[in-house]
């Protein structure tokens, strides 16, 4: 076992001080107001004062999309026994509306879907949220994403029903390396994200018809991907069309929560507890086993994102989180800096790229109990 020579507890109230008073960081769950309140609400099962911190993050957020307040306002509930209820009411009236009404384009894109934008997303926090309306509404989430694990025929070809035309790309980048659309497999944008909300649903006894099959069917194609070679299991980020059809390997990419290897073999595990699968539970855990190095130490392409997965996975953590650790630095803004594409280091103070998100991870180590992840398929 690794030993750790600074105390996680003392590192993530250090980043809620840094973090207590700054402003102007917008709107947006992922890396405004609403994340850092996630933070401080979840601190606040150590000290109770932090919530009147969450509080004013929260109120600093101004007009938001409903669910952005959810999260920090269901780590409250949680914690205190309750809270905000009039707030979740709300919310959660009419966060089932906005996916009551949801668009379903002809041709799919990842953000009609996936956790970060799409209906994955929403859909968790309805199963949170429960009641009436939104149990309503996440009966025609489910349906929706078992209806995307019906094969479609695309250039006289049947492939699976998740596979995104690229006139839905949101960057060039992507047509010239898919031109004819890909298959995505990970957890924040991919398939992976409905398997684990599939999965999530089903284990709280919310379930729709198809919905094992609609599980076996996206379990079957990631175990289909599984890359191995002399540093274990993995997947890759996209499957090109030509792959799918052609049947091709595709390497194993990053490991990460966003992408790659953690987020599928996390999404594996809750499926394989509902469908009775020891062999892909048994895969999952040796993908985890040895997670690799994520990139930096923030939450969506790092190091805290492949921390909280050990952790919920129950595997061996305290390699990763030495790392999370040692990435501490005292001279950075918010202690703990974002690692950009370009090998820059950004302050960044929200959930999925910034200190909040370590912080975050860092609590669940030390044992806080506040379900905090739930938005990002986590618990």
């Amino acid at each position: 076992m690794t030993t750790l020579t600074v105390n996680p507890v003392e590192l993530a109230m250090e980043v809620g001080e840094r973090l207590r008073s700054v402003r102007g960081c917008g709107p947006s769950l992922l890396g405004g107001h609403p994340g850092i309140a996630v933070l401080h609400a979840t601190l606040s099962a150590w000290d109770p004062a932090w919530a009147s911190v969450a509080h004013a993050h929260l109120a600093e957020a101004g007009e938001v999309a409903p669910e952005a307040l959810v999260p920090a306002a269901l780590v409250h509930r949680h914690v205190h026994g309750g809270g905000y209820e009039r707030l979740l009411r709300q919310a959660g009236s009419a966060l089932a509306e906005v996916c009551e009404r949801w668009p379903k384009p002809a041709r799919l894109g990842i953000s009609d879907y996936d956790v970060i934008s799409g209906l994955t997303g929403r859909g968790r926090l309805l199963l949170e949220l429960g009641g009436d309306r939104c149990s309503t509404a996440l009966d025609g989430v489910l349906e929706y994403l078992v209806a995307l694990t019906r094969p479609v025929v695309v250039d006289g070809v049947e492939v699976p029903g998740w596979w995104c035309a690229p006139e839905r790309y949101a960057v060039d980048v992507d047509r010239a390396h898919y031109p004819r659309g890909d298959f995505n497999p990970g957890l924040a944008h991919g398939i992976s994200g409905p398997l684990a909300l599939l999965a999530l649903a089903h284990r709280r006894g919310h379930r729709v018809a198809g919905m094992t099959e609609a599980m076996r069917v996206i379990s079957d194609w990631l175990l289909r991907w599984t890359w191995t070679d002399e540093s274990g299991a993995g997947w890759p980020s996209r499957v090109g069309f030509d792959a799918q059809v052609g049947g091709a390997a595709v390497p194993a990419t990053r490991s990460a929560w966003c992408y790659g290897t953690a987020g599928v073999a996390y999404a594996l595990h809750l499926a394989a507890a509902e469908l009775g699968d020891a062999g892909a539970a048994a895969l999952a855990a040796a993908a985890m086993s040895r997670p690799g190095a994520g990139e930096g130490p923030t939450f969506c392409h790092g190091d805290a994102g492949l921390l909280q997965i050990t952790l919920r996975m129950g595997a061996a953590s305290d390699v990763v989180a030495a790392r999370v650790l040692a990435a501490f630095d005292p001279a950075a803004r918010f202690g703990f800096r974002h690692l950009l594409r370009g090998g820059e280091w950004s302050d960044e103070p929200g959930l999925l790229q910034g200190a909040a998100g370590v912080a975050l991870a860092l609590a669940s180590y030390a044992g806080n109990p506040a379900p905090w992840d739930a938005a990002l398929m986590l618990s």
